[in-house]
Formats: C-alpha cells, structure tokens, sequence
C-alpha cells in the first residue's frame, strides 16, 4: 500500500474509535437517569436515580395504591393493589436490561393505570 491509503485507512480506523467510545461514554453517563411515572395518562412525577434507594407510593382518589422503588440500578413495583400483580412480577428495569426485556423500559399497572419509565435525562 502506499503511504497515502495507509494514512487514509488509518484515519477511518481512527475516526470509527473515537465515534465508538464516545457513543459508549455517551450510554454509560445517562442510559437511565430519570424515572417517569405517569397515572392515567398523566404525568405524576419525575425523580432521578441519582439521588439514592428510596420508594414513591402513588394513591389514587379510588384507593388504588401503587408503591414504586427506585434502586441505584434502577426501578421496579414493589407492591400494588391491583389483583393480577403483573407489573411487580414485571422485576427491575436497569439500563442494562432495559432493551432486552419485553416491556422494554417500562413497568406497567393496567388495571391501576401506571406506568413506569427509566428514561435517559434528555426525556
């Protein structure tokens, strides 16, 4: 090869690394900071993973009662009053797991009508 394709070869190899560490530093500094929890439709609060282990518990004026637990991995129900009890079957949704499971980011409480999101900082 000549010098010229050596260095046009090298300048891709070295233009694909630096877009691949980058978009991995980019996925590993926000791949989940957010947890958006929403009660019919409506949007009942945001709270950061960040800001350690703690538990929200969502009541609704009909009595439904759903308790959500933020991890610093991520979020999962931890109880509800809903009588199929899927979506604290549903585990803990992490941005490791998150793209692999089948509700995806989401913890869902049809019959309560919660949902659960782990969403990146810019959602």
């Amino acid at each position: 090869m000549r010098r010229k394709e050596l260095l046009a070869v090298g300048a891709v190899v070295l233009v694909a690394a630096v877009l691949l560490v980058t978009g991995m530093l980019r996925a590993a500094g926000n791949p989940g900071d957010t947890v958006i929890i929403t009660v019919d439709g409506e949007e009942y609060g945001r709270y950061p993973v960040s800001g350690g282990p703690r538990e929200i518990t969502v009541t609704q004026d009909n009595g439904s009662v759903n308790v959500v637990a933020i991890t610093e991995n991520g979020v999962y129900m931890k109880s509800s009053t809903c009588h199929n009890q899927l979506c604290v079957q549903m585990g803990e949704v992490t941005a490791e797991n998150k793209t692999y499971r089948p509700n995806m980011e989401y913890i869902i409480c049809l019959p309560n009508r919660v949902t659960v999101k782990l969403a990146g900082e810019q959602e």
